[in-house]
């Protein structure tokens, strides 16, 4: 019969095989290589961080793919590692940084926290009932597919998130006169006024009512005439192929809210290009 002592001996030779480091090697386009140990239970947003802060690189501006598929952030690189060493390939992006912030523009009536920029949730709270609702753009210029995650912090009436090509002439709109644009697409809590699904001016029906604390993500491709948009993780419509975006034009495709009572809060918590999920 093995002796305790050898029985011992066992385990710790089997902890020291769960916790042994495993190898990944970086490469970037310019042929850089960086290795970096990683543990079984450490997962690639780690990796992210130690890549960043070896090249000095914005940890926000760049992916980790390993066969040509994108490495999620969560996963743990015991789940990943079937052979060592790991080589992982680092594709740089433009993180487009002002799709994640609130602009005040000529606003009354509410306020805006957090910079983005600098890794903060930009938040935009409706501090006066007066005027009656407010419609806030993203700072991005859209040219590209892209995408913007918001939390319903606070919400008591009327809200809704979407895009326009018209900045201009919607950013002035206030209360029911939302409904008489022809030039949005959007997605709102089914309140007194607003239906779920406003595109480009036709009212749709949707059974994915938004909430407070809820998450929502809009996804437009304007090349494509598309907006996505979605509810704690889940599609909830789609715009093609009945009520497309207008063709790509000039001036850019923008991305707003529309907050409508006092105290109510919103606030963006993750972008970037691509899809949401």
């Amino acid at each position: 019969a093995p002796t305790r002592a050898a029985a011992m001996g066992e385990l710790h030779s089997q902890r020291g095989e769960e916790t042994a480091s495993l190898l990944v090697i970086v490469h970037d386009l310019s042929g850089k290589e960086a290795q970096q140990e990683m543990t079984p239970t450490e997962t690639v947003a780690a990796l992210r961080s130690k890549v960043a802060e070896t090249w000095s690189l914005d940890s926000r501006a760049f992916r980790l793919l390993a066969k040509s598929a994108v490495l999620p952030e969560d996963a743990a690189f015991g789940e990943l590692c079937s052979v060592e060493p790991l080589v992982v390939q680092l594709l740089k992006f433009d993180p487009l940084l002002e799709l994640g912030q609130f602009i005040l523009s000529n606003h009354r009536g509410i306020e805006i926290s957090g910079d983005a920029s600098i890794g903060q949730h930009s938040v935009l709270v409706k501090t006066s009932n007066s005027p009656d609702s407010n419609n806030v753009f993203l700072r991005h210029e859209i040219r590209e597919p892209c995408f913007a995650e918001f939390r319903v912090v606070r919400s008591r009436d009327e809200l809704s998130f979407g895009v326009t090509y018209d900045k201009d002439l919607v950013e002035k709109v206030s209360g029911f006169q939302n409904l008489s644009l022809q030039q949005t697409w959007l997605y709102s809590k089914s309140g007194r006024a607003m239906p779920p699904l406003f595109l480009g001016g036709i009212k749709a029906k949707s059974d994915e009512r938004i909430a407070e604390g809820d998450v929502v993500a809009v996804h437009v491709d304007p090349q494509e005439r598309l907006v996505k948009f979605y509810r704690n993780g889940k599609q909830v419509s789609s715009n093609l192929p009945d009520y497309p975006l207008p063709a790509m034009q000039d001036s850019p495709l923008r991305m707003y809210v529309m907050l409508d009572m006092q105290e109510d809060e919103v606030s963006v918590i993750r972008f970037g290009p691509g899809d949401a999920y």
